[in-house]
C-alpha cells in the first residue's frame, strides 16, 4: 500500500477540517446531501461519460496501485537477473528458456524469451523499448481521466452553487428555506475545490510518479538481459545495475 500518499492526504483533508473547527464551524455543517449529490455525482458521470468501457478495468487496475503498488525492488530485479546470468553461462539457452516458462513478469518473460530464441541486441532492445514506452503512454492516458475529474469537480461546485442560490432567490418570501439554500451554495462549492486540489490532483499526479517509476525499472530489466546476451559477469551486472535508484 502506498501509505505515505494516502496519509498525506487524509492529513491534508483533517488540517481543513480542523481548521474549519478552530474558526467555530461544526462538522455538521459539512454534511449536505445534496451538495455532495451535484458535485460528486456529476462530476463522477461528465468523467465516465468520456472513458471508454474497455478502459475501466486499466483504470481501476492503475487506481489500485495506490492501495497495492507494483512491485519496483531493483535489488530484488538485480538478484533474479544474477540467477538468469549464471544459468547462462552454466547450462546455455535452454536454461533461459525454462527460466523464462517460470517467470511471473510479463515484460521479463518475454524479454528471456527472445534471448533465448537468439533474436540478436538491436532487435530485443527496439522491441522491449516500443512496449515500454507504449504502456507508458496509455497509462498516462488512462490518469488523464483522472485530470479530467479533477476539472469537473470544481465547475460542478459552481453549478451546486448556483442551484442553491435558485433556491434561495426562489425562497425569499419563505425565510425558513434560505439557511438551507445557501448552505447547499457554500457546502457545494466547498466539496467540489476541496475534492479536487487535495485528493484528486495529488493522487493522479502520485500515479503518473508511480508510471514513470515503472518505466525506469522496465528499462533497467532491458539493460540486464543485454548485459547477460554479452556474457557479463552476475557480479559485473549488479555493479551496472546498483546505481540505478527509484
Amino acid at each position: 500500500m502506498d501509505r505515505w500518499s494516502l496519509a498525506v492526504v487524509a492529513l491534508a483533508v483533517l488540517a481543513v477540517l480542523l481548521g474549519f473547527s478552530l474558526e467555530g464551524g461544526s462538522a455538521s455543517l459539512l454534511l449536505n446531501g445534496p451538495a455532495a449529490l451535484i458535485v460528486f455525482g456529476g462530476a463522477g458521470l461528465a468523467t465516465l461519460a468520456q472513458i471508454p468501457v474497455l478502459h475501466w478495468s486499466p483504470l481501476l487496475n492503475i487506481i489500485s496501485w495506490l492501495f497495492m503498488p507494483p512491485s519496483l525492488s531493483i535489488d530484488a530485479l538485480i538478484s533474479k537477473l544474477s540467477v538468469c546470468a549464471n544459468a547462462q553461462r552454466k547450462d546455455g539457452v535452454l536454461a533461459l528458456e525454462q527460466l523464462a516458462s517460470a517467470e511471473s513478469e510479463p515484460l521479463l518473460q518475454r524479454a528471456l524469451t527472445m534471448l533465448a530464441d537468439g533474436y540478436d541486441d538491436e532487435l530485443i532492445d527496439r522491441s522491449l523499448q516500443l512496449e515500454i514506452q507504449t504502456q507508458q503512454e496509455r497509462d498516462n492516458e488512462l490518469i488523464d481521466h483522472l485530470d479530467q475529474l479533477a476539472g469537473y469537480l470544481p465547475t460542478l461546485g459552481i453549478v451546486g452553487a448556483v442551484l442553491g442560490l435558485m433556491q434561495v432567490l426562489s425562497s425569499i418570501q419563505q425565510p425558513d428555506t434560505l439557511a438551507a439554500g445557501i448552505a447547499t451554495a457554500f457546502v457545494a462549492t466547498f466539496y467540489g475545490v476541496a475534492a479536487a486540489n487535495i485528493v484528486v490532483i495529488p493522487l493522479s499526479s502520485r500515479l503518473r510518479q508511480m508510471v514513470s517509476l515503472r518505466g525506469r525499472y522496465q528499462r533497467a530489466m532491458v539493460a540486464g538481459i543485454l548485459s547477460i546476451r554479452s556474457g557479463v559477469n552476475p557480479a559485473v551486472l549488479r555493479y551496472r545495475l546498483q546505481g540505478i535508484t527509484l
